[in-house]
C-alpha cells in the first residue's frame, strides 16, 4: 500500500502559520474580541462560537499583528463553520477567506508571515 494513501493533497493557495494574534471581529454589528490561530495571506481560523453565523457571511476585522505600526483592517467571508467537540477537546471556529488580497493590508501580513517563517 502506498505511504501516502491517507493523507489528503494540501488546497491552499498561501502558506499558513500557527500564530496568537489578537483580532477584533465585526460580525453583525457587534465587535467580539479574540484571537487569531493560523493565519495566511488568504484568510485565518478564529477559535470562537457564534451560532448564528453562516458560511459566506462578509466580515470585516482588525488584526493585531506583533510589531506593526498599526492594526491591520482586512474583509472577508466565513469559509467555514466548525463545532466544536467536548469528547475530542476540540474547540469550535470560524475560518475566514480574505477579500482585495492585493492592498496593504495582505501585504503587512505576508511580510508577517515571511518574519515568522525565517
Amino acid at each position: 500500500m502506498p505511504d501516502n494513501i491517507f493523507t489528503r493533497p494540501e488546497r491552499r493557495n498561501y502558506r499558513r502559520v500557527n500564530v496568537d494574534v489578537e483580532v477584533d471581529l465585526l460580525l453583525d454589528g457587534q465587535n467580539v474580541k479574540t484571537t487569531a490561530t493560523n493565519i495566511s495571506c488568504g484568510g485565518m481560523y478564529l477559535p470562537i462560537r457564534k451560532k448564528e453565523v453562516q458560511e459566506q457571511e462578509r466580515i470585516q476585522a482588525v488584526v493585531h499583528l506583533p510589531d506593526f505600526g498599526k492594526p491591520v483592517v482586512v474583509a472577508g467571508e466565513v469559509a467555514r463553520v466548525e463545532k466544536g467537540s467536548f469528547l475530542s477537546r476540540r474547540r469550535g471556529g470560524l475560518a475566514i477567506r480574505f477579500s482585495g488580497l492585493y492592498d496593504d493590508n495582505i501585504l503587512a501580513i505576508d511580510r508577517f508571515i515571511k518574519d515568522k517563517l525565517h
